[in-house]
């Protein structure tokens, strides 16, 4: 299930905010500054509409979702790691994808360099490359089932994880 956060789930979303990405951030940009990501989380919070995801009534990860270029975008989506490789974050993105075509738009998220677990979980479910930055895939669903065989195949052919 996912539901709109509460004002009482803040402290939970910053917790599942670092216990999600602290490791990536270590590894992409040096040592965790917790100001500096509690700003940063500040920010993240009030400029998105944040949802909580459940399984069974209970919080194990967020979705964080604003609208960029007539479209959605997805800001980030955190799963816990205890929970990750579940289809959660498989079925989140239905949900936003399906949210984001039933009013005709299309959902487009970035997707660090580093996360390449991520990145394949994004084509596998139809995202498609649309451009890139130094640090950042950026990826686009165009909210139909279309485009998802042409990302199957294009992830057949990536390299498997390490």
């Amino acid at each position: 299930d996912i539901r709109t956060a509460l004002n009482t789930d803040y402290e939970w979303l910053y917790e599942l905010h670092e216990t999600a990405h602290r490791e990536l951030v270590e590894q992409a940009y040096g040592p965790w500054d917790a100001v500096q990501q509690q700003e940063f989380f500040r920010t993240l919070v009030e400029d998105h509409d944040v949802y909580v995801i459940e399984e069974d009534g209970y919080p194990v990860g967020a979705l964080y979702l604003g609208v960029r270029d007539g479209g959605i975008w997805l800001e980030l989506i955190e799963v816990a790691p205890m929970y990750q490789k579940r289809g959660l974050g498989a079925e989140a993105l239905h949900w936003v994808v399906r949210r984001a075509a039933e009013q005709d738009l299309s959902t487009s998220l970035q997707v660090h360099r580093m996360n390449l677990a991520a990145h394949r979980l994004y084509l596998r479910q139809g995202f498609v490359s649309v451009g890139e930055t130094d640090t950042h895939y950026l990826l686009r669903h165009p909210g139909t089932s279309k485009t998802t065989d042409v990302a199957n195949a294009v992830v057949s052919k990536l390299p498997e994880e390490r």
